[in-house]
């Protein structure tokens, strides 16, 4: 007796791959902003999972506020650092060192804080996830007024693509639970 494949069964198998490719192709295209986008997101998020884990709160250390976990922009690169600016947080994926990332040369696209946030090159986050914005280092309490960021501001992180003006992104950062938003 031959053993083979009937043919309602070869039919059934290139309707499944017809329809899985259907589903997989459109998504190929590569959109250079999207893809920042979700990388900027993940990482601002990383650097508040951090805090929340690591509380940098030391009864005996006056400035213990300056050891936070904070992302740091430099134009068009971002870091991840705390410990005043000592530590830098760790890539889980390779191990390497979350520092001077260019989002420029990754994806060609610019990145530039806006509304509230705009002019700031810093977000801290405190034990609660709470975003703080500015440099806080040379503050002489953690909570400077006007540096935790209150419900009535708006604090956004835009993601541009130079090279195609119509594909743009906005990041905005939440007051109080530092959930960040695309949008």
């Amino acid at each position: 007796m031959k053993k083979a494949f009937t043919m309602l069964e070869l039919v059934f198998v290139i309707v499944v791959i017809g329809i899985l490719a259907a589903v997989i192709i459109p998504r190929t295209e590569r959109s250079n902003v999207s893809e920042a986008a979700i990388e900027l997101e993940s990482q601002i998020r990383y650097a508040q999972h951090l805090a929340i884990i690591n509380d940098k709160f030391d009864p005996n250390n006056a400035t213990w506020f300056i050891n936070l976990w904070q992302i740091r922009f430099n134009g068009n690169e971002y870091s991840i650092v705390s410990d005043n600016n000592t530590r830098f947080a760790r890539n889980p994926q390779d191990g390497s060192n979350i520092s001077g990332v260019d989002l420029n040369e990754k994806y060609q696209v610019t990145i530039q804080p806006s509304g509230d946030c705009t002019g700031v090159s810093i977000i801290s986050f405190d034990h609660l996830g709470r975003p703080i914005i500015g440099d806080i280092s040379a503050n002489a309490q953690p909570y400077v007024a006007g540096q935790l960021l209150q419900d009535n501001q708006n604090c956004s992180i835009d993601i541009k693509d130079d090279g195609n003006m119509e594909s743009n992104a906005t990041l905005r950062i939440h007051a109080e639970t530092g959930y960040v938003e695309r949008l």
